[in-house]
């Protein structure tokens, strides 16, 4: 059933949903968005070396870049292990 399908028909309450297919395909969707987001910052990091007049861009960006996954992959953690908290109470 498609989500056109579920929103068109909200008396129907028989939905099938494939669970791997889903869960597959929210792998597939956070390695993209993970992709991407690192592309973004690493972009906006060049772009404020280049402002500040730095030559060195690449080792500059490198270790800024390195320092700032390390903090969001800290603070996502921490949030994750909230949320979970919550939901096994």
């Amino acid at each position: 059933m498609t989500p056109d399908e579920i929103l068109n028909d909200p008396g129907n309450q028989k939905h099938e949903v494939d669970i791997g297919v889903a869960l597959i395909r929210i792998i597939e969707l956070g390695c993209f968005n993970t992709t991407y987001l690192q592309s973004i910052l690493k972009r906006q990091l060049e772009t404020q070396e280049l402002i500040k007049g730095n030559t060195e861009i690449n080792k500059n960006v490198s270790n800024r870049l390195e320092e700032l996954e390390k903090m969001i992959s800290e603070v996502a953690t921490e949030k994750y292990h909230e949320i979970m908290h919550k939901v096994l109470k």
